[in-house]
């Protein structure tokens, strides 16, 4: 296949399906990165194999890494709610509609136009990998097996938006509690212990002990509740409460879900759940189970240490941004300055997605500056 400009190169990757259900994830499009990076780069080209067939694309130009180049290739499900084909592309009037051209297939073909540039320079490695919209195979198997064998000295991700500069990110604690109470007659509330609204005390205590890790670049920790439910305890099928919901009865059993959004590195699942525990006790409820889905840090690059190569670019508000997983990548490769930009928008996830053209062009001439020689 013959080298395409990166608009078209972005029409081409929303036209690949790569959003993960049971019929559908990335490999088609990995397999595509492959083989455009093989007939178009010089670079030395693989896969790492990590599950079920799912791979990430590694390319470099040597086995001694100063430059990382990162981005993922997933994208998120297409809703229904979609007015357009979400996989067949279409400019109009300057946006270019289309499953994942805002986050981050846009950022993908300058990443593929980069590595494909013959003045790329010395030392630098393109990462292309999977499942950032799920559940972080892709990185979390990257880091695992590299992390002692590379020392990057800057993390570069086109997964970005705006053209702005994003040097930070607050992490993700995931974590799922069930709670025991002591069932009784709801005439008599003495008679037993309310695992439901106990379950809300000690909520509402944990959110006041998170506004103690606040942070000067990343603001406050914040706290969803996300999931809850409880009543009285009939067993469990598939991982799920089976609960009865008579009025008279007192709730004896709760299971809720919480998504913590910590600015500081020191807070962790294990520092929420021993609070959990102790406002437990405190509340005459017993904390008899926790699931930790995600544990993940905050980053932080200082500004001063983010080289643009000259360019004058904004940056964005760290705080207010989801969790970027590029911090695993800062976390493990001894805290290099690190940084995202990119041509997205405030359109990534919704129906009818865009990115504009015009963005993505310039996105391209910026990657030039970051990561190609001068000629």
């Amino acid at each position: 296949m013959s080298k395409l400009d990166v608009v078209s190169l972005t029409e081409k990757l929303i036209s690949i399906p790569s959003f993960v259900d049971d019929n559908t994830n990335e490999i088609s499009l990995g397999q595509f990165v492959f083989d455009y990076l093989k007939n178009n780069s010089k670079l030395k080209v693989g896969k790492q194999i990590l599950s079920k067939g799912r791979f990430n694309v590694i390319a470099k130009n040597s086995e001694t890494i100063d430059t990382m180049v990162v981005g993922h290739i997933d994208t998120v499900q297409p809703s229904r709610s979609w007015t357009k084909n979400p996989l067949k592309p279409k400019i109009i009037a300057n946006r270019l509609y289309g499953l994942g051209s805002s986050d981050m297939k846009s950022g993908v073909a300058v990443m593929l136009d980069l590595a494909t540039n013959e003045n790329l320079k010395p030392d630098t490695m393109f990462l292309f990998y999977t499942d950032e919209e799920y559940d972080f195979l892709g990185m979390k198997g990257f880091v695992e097996k590299y992390r002692n064998l590379i020392k990057p000295k800057r993390i570069v991700s086109f997964d970005g938006s705006d053209l702005s500069v994003n040097n930070g990110c607050r992490g993700l604690i995931e974590i799922s509690c069930t709670i025991k109470g002591k069932s009784g007659h709801a005439a008599r509330p003495k008679s037993g212990v309310n695992a439901i609204s106990r379950s809300y005390l000690l909520i509402n205590g944990l959110t006041n002990w998170l506004g103690n890790y606040v942070s000067r670049n990343l603001g406050p920790t914040t706290s969803n509740l996300a999931y809850i439910a409880g009543g009285q305890y009939q067993g469990e099928k598939d991982g799920s409460l089976i609960l009865g919901n008579q009025g008279n009865i007192i709730a004896d059993i709760c299971r809720f879900s919480l998504d913590i959004r910590p600015s500081r590195p020191e807070l962790t699942a294990k520092k929420v759940i021993a609070f959990i525990n102790e406002q437990a006790k405190k509340q005459g409820v017993e904390l008899i189970n926790s699931v930790i889905r995600h544990d993940l840090g905050s980053w932080s690059t200082p500004k001063k240490d983010i080289d643009l190569a000259g360019l004058t670019l904004p940056f964005r508000s760290a705080g207010q941004t989801g969790y970027i997983d590029v911090q695993m990548l800062w976390q493990n490769f001894g805290q290099v300055p690190c940084f995202t930009i990119g041509a997205g928008n405030s359109m990534a996830h919704k129906p009818d997605e865009y990115v504009e053209t015009d963005k993505v062009n310039k996105l391209a001439e910026i990657g030039k500056k970051l990561i190609i020689n001068d000629i």
